[in-house]
């Protein structure tokens, strides 16, 4: 993604590496100061290779309180709570069914009726997520008509009155805890990864690719997904604070300047950053390899990451990527601020990645793959490669398995991940040529994206 374009604040020159918090103590999670159109995130704080931390996050940035063991929503890959309407699902998920089905609603899909279901397109499109719902095996017949509704309240009602409360005195003090039994139930059990939250339906999902996989590669791919959902958008306050420039000037007239734009871009480049940052520290065997090999990693991942971020958030019909904040940037839009030949290798990939149908399962599978490629510096490529060669396998199975029922070959996503490759070079030299220019180049976006500091 871009620089930040404002000449007139300076940023630290301190190395990535040196300035890096490689023995945790605070999150990587900051609060953006926009005020000026700078970040205040310094590069210690961006990176923290400290492992995948259980630290308490903002919400928006992750799942509060999630493990890797729990069960995900078939509809939208959000945490299920149980089997609702004879599918397992989220409770997002179950309140739209039943609002869908007691109203009757009518849907319709503006873009092909085929929307790969995630917990951001579940809110963009109505039609593909009820379709989503049937096909996992949610039953219309497992609502209660309106009349069978009011029988079981009234029936709760009748329960409620005659209740006696109980008392249980606390074993350290003389106070007691009022309770009740009334409609109480206890939390789902968690479970391992593989296995499920209670007993599933009879009915069997057979158009799932996932269940025709090795048991081994199976959970690698889930896990993989659940980190994927994990760590999908930032914290809402951190995205309107990022593009609050870029709103605030499009009230006041009817295009937005290519320096607002810009400054809009550099701070969701941070906060993607700090969520790609994040997803690679869960990754199995990433926080075993040495920190400067990490760091490499890191750096030169991160442009390729965003890019296949922003394929996942591609609208095909509109030719546009949509931002976190519902804003739709089109190619146009990027060139209009000079960002010319990178501007038009990412929206090739991404229309390239949506023709091909990718779904989110071989998303988050091209990522890991991305951020363990063989990169320059690194000391462990053995390593790297043996980490990377498990998400290839896994990649070759999920295909083999949605071969089955026509889905794609894997050299066309290799095919996708030479063009990564290819988009990164070009986002390095975009960068070198704004330093060229005599634009100012924020240290912290200049180490991102392996540029040297500036007088090195």
């Amino acid at each position: 993604m871009p620089p930040h374009p404002d000449s007139n604040h300076h940023h630290p020159q301190s190395s990535l590496v040196d300035g890096m918090n490689l023995s945790g103590g605070s999150g990587p999670y900051h609060h953006l100061d926009t005020a000026g159109g700078n970040s205040t995130c310094s590069t210690d704080d961006l990176y923290s290779l400290d492992g995948c931390s259980d630290a308490k996050r903002k919400k928006g940035s992750g799942v509060a309180g999630k493990s890797i063991e729990e069960e995900l929503c078939r509809i939208c890959g959000d945490r299920a709570s149980g089997y609702h309407y004879n599918a397992l699902s989220c409770e997002g998920c179950k309140g739209f069914f039943r609002r869908s089905i007691t109203k009757t609603a009518s849907y319709v899909c503006k873009y092909g009726g085929n929307c790969e279901m995630d917990m951001w397109m579940r809110r963009k499109c109505q039609a593909c997520r009820l379709r989503r719902c049937r096909e996992v095996g949610m039953k219309e017949e497992c609502l209660l008509s309106e009349d069978q509704c009011k029988a079981r309240d009234a029936r709760r009602k009748a329960k409620a009155r005659p209740m006696v409360k109980k008392e249980v005195a606390s074993p350290d003090s003389n106070e007691s805890v009022e309770i009740s039994n009334l409609d109480i139930k206890p939390p789902l059990p968690l479970s391992s990864a593989g296995s499920s939250v209670s007993s599933p339906p009879a009915e069997s999902f057979d158009d799932d690719p996932m269940s025709q996989m090795p048991e081994h590669y199976r959970n690698v791919l889930k896990n993989l997904m659940f980190l994927q959902a994990k760590f999908e958008f930032p914290d809402e306050q951190d995205i309107a604070e990022a593009t609050e420039e870029i709103v605030m000037e499009s009230d006041r007239k009817p295009e937005v300047s290519a320096e607002s734009f810009l400054n809009s871009m550099a701070r969701m480049t941070v906060l993607i950053t700090h969520l790609i940052v994040e997803f690679a520290k869960c990754l199995r065997g990433f926080t075993e390899l040495n920190k400067d090999d990490q760091i490499v990693l890191l750096k030169a991942a991160s442009s390729e990451v965003m890019a296949i971020r922003a394929a996942r958030c591609y609208d095909i019909e509109t030719k546009a990527i949509v931002f976190a904040n519902g804003q739709p940037i089109t190619v146009e839009n990027m060139l209009a601020t000079g960002l010319g030949e990178y501007a038009e290798q990412v929206y090739k990939f991404c229309h390239n990645m949506t023709v091909m149908q990718t779904d989110n399962a071989e998303y988050a599978l091209m990522t890991a793959i991305s951020i363990f490629c063989e990169r320059p510096g690194l000391e462990d490529k053995a390593r790297v490669e043996q980490l990377q060669t498990e998400y290839v396998e896994t990649l070759q199975h999920y295909q083999i398995a949605k071969k089955r029922r026509g889905g794609g070959a894997l050299a066309k996503f290799l095919t996708r991940l030479s063009d990564l490759r290819s988009i990164s070079a070009e986002h390095s030299s975009l960068l070198m040529d704004l330093q060229k220019a005599g634009s100012s180049v924020p240290a912290l976006m200049t180490e991102v994206f392996i540029l040297p500091p500036e007088g090195s």
